[in-house]
C-alpha cells in the first residue's frame, strides 16, 4: 500500500473517458462472488488495535478507550484500523483511486477557504491513500446504518433508501464525466453548488433547498462565529504575568517540557518556510507565545496533537494546530512512504481530495515525529447527527455521498468505476448486502471491547 498520492503509472492518464469505463466493465467481469460477502465473527477486538497503539500516547489511551465506549458509532469512529485490516482480506474491485480512508459520516463538515467563503465537504485526511473506491463507499454506508439504527428508524425505510445512496454515488460520477476538466478542478463545494449537483442529479433543487438549509442553519451560525476571536475566549486565559496562554484541563490539554516546545517551535519555523509566499509573509507578523498538547475527536485521541498560540505586534492573535501524521494501517501492519513525509502525504491528499483547502495547510517533520498543520476552528462545524429525523438524515447522507463521488473524480482514472458499477449485477444491493453484515460485526467488536474494558477496570 502507497500512500503517495499519485504518480503517472497508476492515474490511466492517458486513456479516455470512455476507454476507461470499457476497463472498469473488464475489471466487474474478474471479481468473484465474494465481492459483497463479509462473515461477521466473535473476535479479540484489541489484537488489531494494539499494533497501532503502541504508537500513541499512553496516558490518553484511557481518554480515547472512554469516548469510544459511549455508543456504537462513536466506537466505528474510533476504530478505522479495524475496518483497514478487515478490508484488507476481503475482495475487491482491483480498482484504485485516492480514496479518504475513512469516510464515515462524521468526516464531513464546514470550513473556510481562503477567500472566505463557507464550503462544506470530507474534512478528515489521516487515512488517505491510494486503494480501492469502494472501501470509503462502504464505510460511509456502514457508519449510515450505525446511525439510523442509533435513531431508531424503521428499518425497511432505511434499507430502501441506502440502497438509493449507492445509485446516488454512481450517478455524481456519471454527472462528473459532463463537467469540464477545468471546472471540476476550480469547482468549490458551497451550499449554492452542491444544490445545483443535488438537483441536476435529482430533479428537486427547489425542495432539496429548502430541507437541507433547514437542517443546516444552525451549523452555519455555529461556523461563521467560529473565528480566532471565539477560539481565544474559549482556550486561552491571561496569566499573572499579563501573558496570554493556553487553559490546561489535563490530560486533554496541558502545557509541554522545555525539549516538547523547542521541537515544535523549530518545527514551526520549518513549517513556514514550506508554505506559499503569501502565508510566509503572513505569518512573519506573528510569534509563537505558547504551546499546549491538546486531544480532539474519537479516532485521533492519543496521537500527539498541539495547538500554537500567535501573537502579532498588535495583539491580533491566530491558533493553528498540529497533528501528528501516523501510518496508514492495513493487514497487520503499519505502511508508509520513505519518499515523502507522513504530513506531507496528508496534505497533498487533501488538496486533491478537498474542492479547496485550509490556506494554512501545510507539513513539516521533526526529527522522531510528522506533523501536518492546520487553522483550529476557523469557520469549523458539523452537523450533530444525534439531531436528525429520517427527512434530514436522508438529505444529509445524500450530500455526503455526492461529496464523497465527486472527491473521487478527482483521480483521473475514476471513470473505470463508472464502468464496473455498470457491469456488475446489482452493485446496490450486493454493496448493501456487505453493510449489513458488517454492522454485525461492528457490534460484535464492540460488545468485545466493552467486555475487556469491564474486565480491565
Amino acid at each position: 500500500m502507497s500512500r503517495t498520492p499519485y504518480t503517472y503509472q497508476d492515474t490511466d492518464a492517458f486513456k479516455s473517458t470512455e476507454q476507461l469505463i470499457i476497463r472498469g466493465r473488464f475489471f466487474a467481469t474478474t471479481v468473484s462472488d465474494q465481492f459483497d460477502q463479509f462473515e461477521p465473527k466473535k473476535r479479540n477486538v484489541h489484537k488489531i488495535l494494539n499494533i497501532k497503539n503502541k504508537l500513541l500516547v499512553p496516558e490518553l489511551l484511557a481518554v480515547k478507550y472512554e469516548r469510544m465506549s459511549k455508543s456504537l458509532f462513536a466506537f466505528f469512529r474510533g476504530t478505522v484500523d479495524v475496518m483497514h485490516y478487515d478490508m484488507s482480506h476481503s475482495e475487491n474491485s482491483g480498482i484504485k483511486v485516492l480514496v479518504g480512508g475513512d469516510a464515515h459520516l462524521g468526516n464531513f463538515g464546514f470550513y473556510g477557504s481562503s477567500e472566505g467563503q463557507l464550503l462544506f465537504d470530507m474534512n478528515d485526511f489521516d487515512e488517505a491513500h491510494l486503494g480501492h473506491w469502494e472501501y470509503d463507499l462502504k464505510r460511509l454506508l456502514v457508519s449510515a446504518l450505525i446511525v439510523a439504527r442509533q435513531h431508531g428508524f424503521v428499518e425497511s425505510d432505511v434499507q430502501e433508501f441506502l440502497l438509493t445512496v449507492v445509485d446516488t454515488y454512481f450517478d455524481t460520477l456519471r454527472h462528473m464525466t459532463k463537467i469540464s476538466e477545468m471546472k471540476r478542478f476550480i469547482l468549490p463545494n458551497t451550499l449554492q453548488n452542491i444544490t445545483e449537483i443535488f438537483g441536476k442529479l435529482k430533479d428537486d433543487e427547489e425542495y432539496f433547498q429548502e430541507s437541507f438549509n433547514n437542517m443546516i442553519a444552525k451549523s452555519i451560525k455555529k461556523a461563521q462565529k467560529s473565528n480566532s476571536k471565539l477560539v481565544i475566549e474559549k482556550y486561552t486565559d491571561v496569566d499573572d504575568a499579563g501573558q496570554r496562554r493556553f487553559v490546561e484541563n489535563k490530560p486533554v490539554t496541558q502545557h509541554i517540557s522545555e525539549k516538547d516546545y523547542k521541537s515544535m517551535a523549530n518545527g514551526y519555523e520549518k513549517y513556514k518556510k514550506g508554505q506559499r509566499s503569501d502565508v510566509r509573509l503572513f505569518l512573519e507578523d506573528f510569534n509563537i507565545i505558547d504551546i499546549v498538547r491538546h486531544s480532539v475527536g474519537v479516532g485521533s485521541v492519543g496521537t500527539l496533537c498541539y495547538l500554537i498560540l500567535l501573537r502579532d505586534l498588535d495583539n491580533n492573535y491566530l491558533v493553528l494546530q498540529a497533528k501528528q501524521a501516523l501510518p496508514i494501517y492495513a493487514d497487520a501492519k503499519l505502511y508508509s512512504d520513505g519518499e515523502i513525509s507522513q504530513g506531507q502525504n496528508i496534505v497533498n491528499s487533501q488538496l486533491i481530495l478537498q474542492s479547496a483547502s485550509d490556506p494554512f495547510l501545510g507539513a513539516f517533520d521533526t526529527k522522531k515525529y510528522s506533523f501536518y498543520m492546520r487553522q483550529f476552528k476557523d469557520m469549523k462545524s458539523s452537523i450533530n447527527l444525534d439531531k436528525l429525523d429520517f427527512a434530514s438524515f436522508e438529505d444529509y447522507v445524500k450530500v455526503c455521498v455526492i461529496l464523497l463521488a465527486r472527491a473521487h473524480s478527482h483521480s483521473p482514472n475514476y471513470p473505470l468505476i463508472i464502468g464496473f458499477g455498470a457491469e456488475y449485477a446489482d452493485i446496490a444491493n450486493s454493496l448493501m448486502n456487505f453493510t449489513n453484515s458488517y454492522v454485525k460485526q461492528v457490534e460484535y467488536d464492540y460488545e468485545s471491547f466493552k467486555k475487556e474494558q469491564r474486565d480491565e477496570g
